[in-house]
């Protein structure tokens, strides 16, 4: 049986319990976990997915179809109770549910998959590959209801990488104390890999809230600018510079709608013994429309993550991406034509994303004050 055959089994099974048919978005992300990619493969190879992001199709979309998936096979006696749907066993439980079969020969295509690490952690889906990187998302058997957590190996143990692997341990043990930080659960060595395990955000990727034509009122903007500074102060007052600042490493937490801030892979720690103004020479970030022209060519600063907040407050005005945007002779951008705003917000706005790093609000804290100045004004 093809993977198509099986999914339009599924599909009827679906419609049968939910009266429902599944979507094809969600179609196409079976079918991609089942010939094993990645998310990020997913969204390369399946024009549908194009539009989205890795962090939603796999946080959002894939999290909620196999918690879907789970309850439709359990309904129809397909799966045992205490079983649950993952992409690890995606394959299993569809030829199950062709056959009636519990038994059937298992399909994984990624050895890794099913694997418990440090007799703890059971991989059950690959979400990304990056050059350096995989990241996976597990289940953590050693506590109550099976949690989900996310798993991140190293692909080599090269100098850089072994660098690259203490520089995140070290920020993340520090900043997961954070609420609104994910928290660094585990940090080991095995089988001749590096491994990180940290809290796994159910949530959205504010990527897909900022809808291009779709732009949001004032007020909205401002709250969502003070809830990702609120996090940002914290990271500053620890000396570090995130790099990587764009909507799809803000996820609204579903528990209560806060901004969580994560991937600290690209983060900067500043040598306190060095010049004043934090320079370093690496440059980082994955989202070059939110990077600004001093991280650019590898001297990030503090205002450097202002610059990207600032940015993403002004896509959200005006439902527009950044590269949409044209700049003036200065290199700073006009946006202001394209939003209903006010003077006040504006010119902080502005200030935020001036070309000229020095010109900019320093660090989270001040900009954090103008906004709040901002809210007590009005």
């Amino acid at each position: 049986m093809t993977v198509e055959e099986a999914i339009l089994v599924l599909d009827n099974l679906v419609c049968e319990q939910t009266e429902k048919r599944l979507k094809p978005l969600q179609k196409a992300i079976i079918q991609g976990v089942v010939e094993g990619l990645t998310y990020q493969e997913i969204k390369e190879n399946y024009p549908i997915a194009r539009g989205y992001s890795v962090g939603y199709l796999g946080r959002y979309v894939g999290y909620n179809l196999w918690k879907d998936l789970t309850k439709v096979l359990k309904q129809a006696g397909i799966i045992e109770p205490e079983e649950r749907v993952v992409g690890a066993n995606l394959w299993d439980c569809m030829m199950r549910t062709v056959q009636k079969d519990p038994k059937p020969p298992a399909k994984s295509v990624d050895p890794i998959l099913e694997k418990l690490l440090r007799m703890r952690y059971r991989i059950r889906e690959h979400l990304v590959s990056t050059e350096y990187s995989d990241t996976y998302l597990a289940e953590d058997e050693n506590l109550p209801d099976r949690p989900l957590c996310l798993v991140k190996r190293l692909k080599s143990q090269s100098e850089k990488t072994s660098k690259l692997f203490d520089i995140e341990t070290r920020v993340l043990s520090r900043l997961g104390k954070h609420d609104r930080i994910p928290e660094l659960l585990a940090r080991f060595e095995e089988d001749g890999y590096f491994y990180l395990v940290y809290q796994f955000i159910e949530g959205q990727p504010l990527y897909q809230e900022l809808i291009e034509g779709q732009p949001w009122e004032e007020e909205r903007v401002i709250g969502l600018l003070k809830d990702i500074l609120e996090v940002l102060v914290f990271v500053h007052k620890q000396n570090v510079i995130h790099r990587d600042l764009h909507p799809q490493n803000l996820i609204k937490r579903a528990s209560d709608g806060k901004i969580v801030l994560i991937d600290f892979g690209a983060v900067k720690e500043i040598n306190t013994s060095q010049n004043s103004n934090g320079q370093t020479k690496s440059r980082g970030g994955t989202q070059q429309e939110y990077i600004p022209p001093e991280q650019a060519i590898g001297a990030p600063k503090f205002c450097s993550d202002i610059y990207a907040v600032g940015i993403i407050g002004i896509q959200a005005l005006t439902g527009m991406r950044p590269k949409q945007l044209k700049v003036d002779n200065l290199g700073n951008l006009i946006w202001q034509k394209n939003a209903t705003v006010t003077p006040q917000f504006a010119s902080i706005l502005d200030q935020m994303v001036l070309y000229a790093f020095p010109q900019r609000y320093p660090s989270a804290t001040e900009t954090w004050e103008a906004l709040q100045q901002l809210t007590v004004d009005s």
